[in-house]
């Protein structure tokens, strides 16, 4: 790990806690001005094979203490080993900020962990690879790594899984191997002796366990992440050859002192550039997670071309950045290419024009039953909605098959419902040639797993397209997937049901319709996988695959006949399903419908606090970014995360205010503008800085069941009258991630309790804090705290069910909670060092 100065500490400390816009726009801004103003190069590298680097003397005043006795000279090793563990602190931290910042708002792009050496993370004066590829508008790269870095660091550190944790990047960007082969070049070079070979000048003996040495390094590291991450790809790289130079660093002095000629030296260079990429395709063979890009040729372009003996300038590093995003792009979404600032297709431009129109068509949508649509049907167990899976999946499935060179046209956007033949109707206005309905599967007892793909079930018997395009679906989908076939054994492998969204008679003549239900949902293991960017990448990328292995085939269809019944997807079929021993494992168990289902038949919760969240589609496609970033990255970069042994909350006075209930004890739904409803029921309060519209997409992408964005921006019932008036705040955006883990605890309090929960306080202003007597820790001022209390039950039941929630999920809900007799309320926070 780099050893860096407590002051620094401090600084990089607060650019990885800051979450929102300002705050991570304001600290890019300052570690780039540090970076700038506070080094230079150097006449000596404090390190072998790492970039020369030296503090100016104002930020050696500031942020470095020589040790006892002195240092050990201007570029004496500790000034320049600080230098650059400096450098490197600062530019990780700054890509760091700037992946957040990325990510902030509904990123749809990949996703990338770096850990490399100065090739992937150059701090300064150059922009390297990793800048080059962060650059990219789909793009978004962590990084983890360092100048001067070896593949034993990484390997022995593992930052990597930490990283790919927080992020959920589907990419490991790896670059090493140079510095452990080049650290120490003079004693892997044997003397010069006339008519030697570049290969003879190699003390193999000394050379050859150096690069076993990388070889099991990168082992180590393929196989954490094969273990940890198995849909991960890890990209490595080679590198270019390089110019001995007379003055240089590292190589022509290695070079000199061996008596070696340069441009024999050069040679000598390229043989062991040979031995390291050969053992990198060994490697690239023996794991299917690793993609190697061969550098050669791509960087270099005669000596004006690099920054000194082993670091193109910037013109070479983007070459070497555009060869492996190629690759890249070419593994990840299925064979993209780049132009200057833009994608581009490898597929034929004229394809879609011969292949006809895709419409994508995200299962259900909206809040109400259209037309026979139902609003929703699946839901995970902790209350992951089919509705918004299918609208995420159909968004990213869209997007790579218009990058492939396809027209696709969405029968939504947004959370609406447009009524099953209406849906078909969007394809049927094209002329679509192919019509995909998403969907996700549920089953009575929550264990059933496995991929379906469905045609309706009045096309004739024997070879149709619609049944070649369900073939084509769903065997890309079980490949990638892993999941159970359960099309297996079905004529042709196509099921058949009375689907309105595939009946024929809603279609044009040409159009093959299926209806896919890509998994699960009501499984707890499944709900976690579809909450992974990365597995929802691979869902999006196989559809695509199938849907474009039917149009590189396309066949004629055939005449089509209407359909007796229309149902809206697998689960209502199974519920209609006469043959019980063919739908056995699709039934779920029924009930009558009434005011207390929905028209699938499930229980619905009664929701008399106001408010199950109309969940916006778009919010929901970015679910959780501040939940993770609050969650995760404060344990990465603070340590691993326990609970803080911290104060009592002391005694609490209650909050309780009658208006509560009557602001948020109706059906309504939540709205952006609550401004005055703020204001007229807790009290005036100075708001012109607050976005209410960002709050709401923040509180929103939480994915909560019950509880509306305005139930957390209570300011307290003293707020409004005495001595306390005023003196609260609405909580600043720097702290609305430390909510998350709070409110979803509260969510699932409220669904066990099955009755009305109402928050009497949650952000305190210091100020207003002190002035009510509030703990002068207290959890409030962190907006991680919430005052509550129930209309149902007693003080002692809500605390009991608050702590079994809590015992259920520790590393998420692990904190303080307690039961006030006074005011009648329970006190709840997750806090984390």
């Amino acid at each position: 790990m780099n050893k860096i100065n407590e002051e620094l500490s401090k600084v990089i400390a607060q650019a990885d806690t800051a979450v929102d816009q300002d705050s991570l726009t304001d600290a890019i801004e300052r570690l780039d001005a540090m970076l700038k103003d506070g080094f230079v190069q150097a006449e000596a590298s404090a390190l072998p094979y790492a970039p020369a680097l030296e503090m100016t003397t104002e930020f050696e005043t500031t942020y470095a203490q020589a040790p006892e006795g002195g240092a050990e000279g201007k570029f004496g090793r500790f000034i320049g080993s600080m230098a650059l563990d400096s450098a490197n602190a600062i530019a990780r931290a700054k890509r760091r900020a700037e992946y957040r910042l990325k990510t902030l708002f509904g990123f749809d792009g990949l996703r990338i962990v770096e850990d490399g050496d100065s090739w992937t993370q150059y701090p300064v004066l150059l922009e390297d690879i990793g800048d080059q590829l962060q650059a990219q508008d789909d793009f978004a790269v962590f990084s983890v790594g360092g100048a001067g870095d070896l593949v034993s660091d990484m390997a022995n550190e593992k930052e990597y899984l930490s990283a790919l944790q927080i992020t959920d990047a589907a990419v490991l960007l790896v670059s090493g191997g140079g510095n452990d082969m080049f650290g120490h070049l003079q004693d892997i070079l044997v003397d010069y002796t006339d008519g030697a070979s570049p290969a003879d000048l190699i003390n193999h003996g000394a050379f050859g366990p150096i690069l076993r040495t990388v070889t099991e390094n990168y082992e180590t590291i393929l196989t954490d992440v094969a273990t940890s991450f198995p849909d991960v790809c890890i990209f490595t790289h080679g590198y270019d050859l390089p110019f001995p130079l007379d003055d240089g660093k590292w190589i022509g002095p290695a070079l000199t002192a061996r008596s070696i000629p340069f441009d024999i030296g050069r040679g000598v260079l390229n043989v062991i550039l040979d031995m390291f990429n050969a053992e990198m395709v060994k490697l690239e063979a023996r794991h299917s997670n690793m993609v190697f890009c061969d550098l050669r040729g791509e960087v270099d372009r005669g000596l004006n071309s690099w920054f000194d003996e082993l670091h193109p300038k910037n013109a070479g590093y983007a070459r070497a950045a555009a060869a492996i995003e190629r690759v890249i792009r070419d593994r990840m979404l299925g064979g993209l290419e780049t132009t200057p600032g833009h994608l581009t297709a490898k597929a034929n431009p004229e394809r879609s024009k011969a292949a006809g129109t895709v419409v994508l068509d995200p299962g259900h949508g909206g809040t109400t039953k259209v037309g026979g649509s139902s609003a929703n049907n699946a839901t995970g167990p902790h209350g992951t909605l089919e509705k918004d899976l299918t609208l995420d999946v159909a968004l990213r499935t869209k997007t790579v098959l218009e990058h492939r060179g396809y027209n696709v046209l969405l029968t939504r956007s947004s959370d609406v419902n447009l009524g099953l033949s209406a849906r078909a109707a969007v394809a049927r206005s094209v002329g679509a040639a192919v019509f995909v309905s998403i969907h996700f599967n549920g089953s009575t007892n929550h264990n059933a797993q496995g991929t379906e793909t469905f045609v309706h079930k009045s096309l004739p018997n024997g070879a149709h397209p619609s049944k070649a395009l369900c073939r084509a679906v769903q065997s890309e989908m079980v490949a990638a997937l892993g999941l159970r076939d359960r099309n297996k054994g079905f004529p042709l492998g196509a099921k058949s049901g009375g689907f309105g969204v595939l009946n024929p008679h809603h279609h044009a003549q040409q159009t093959a319709a299926v209806l896919h239900e890509v998994s699960f949902l009501d499984r707890a293991d499944e709900e976690e996988r579809l909450s992974k960017v990365s597995y929802k990448r691979k869902i999006a990328i196989a559809l695509a695959d199938g849907i474009e292995a039917y149009l590189t085939g396309i066949a004629p269809a055939e005449n089509f006949s209407a359909a007796e019944i229309e149902l809206g997807d697998a689960m209502e079929l199974a519920k209609v399903e006469s043959d019980f021993s063919a739908a056995a494992e699709h039934l779920f168990e029924w009930r009558d419908t009434s005011d207390d289902t929905d028209e699938c038949g499930f229980e619905t919760h009664d929701v008399s606090n106001g408010h199950l969240l109309g969940v916006d589609s778009v919010a929901q496609g970015n679910l959780g970014f501040l939940h993770a970033l609050a969650e995760i990255e404060a344990r990465f970069s603070k340590g691993q995360g326990h609970v803080i042994d911290g104060p009592d909350e002391g005694h609490e006075t209650s909050e309780r205010d009658p208006a509560i209930e009557r602001a948020f004890g109706s059906h309504s739904f939540d709205v952006g503008a609550n401004v005055t409803v703020l204001a007229d029921v807790f009290g005036r309060v100075e708001s012109t800085s607050f976005s209410h519209s960002d709050f709401e997409a923040f509180i929103r992408s939480l994915g909560l069941r019950y509880f509306s964005p305005s139930e957390f921006l209570v300011l307290g019932g003293q707020n409004k009258s005495g001595k306390c008036a005023g003196k609260n705040t609405l909580p600043p955006q720097s702290l609305w991630g430390n909510i998350a883990n709070t409110a979803l605890l509260v969510d699932r309090i409220r669904d066990r309790l099955n009755a009305p929960v109402f928050i009497t306080s949650a952000y305190r202003s210091p100020p207003y804090n002190a002035c009510i007597g509030g703990a002068s820790a207290s959890q409030h001022m962190r907006f991680n705290a919430l005052d509550w209390y129930c209309t149902a039950h007693d003080r002692a039941h809500w605390r009991q069910v608050a702590e079994q929630l809590q015992a259920s999920d520790p590393g998420r809900f692990a904190g303080f909670i307690k039961d006030y007799a006074g005011g009648n309320f329970v006190h709840i926070d997750t806090r984390y060092t």
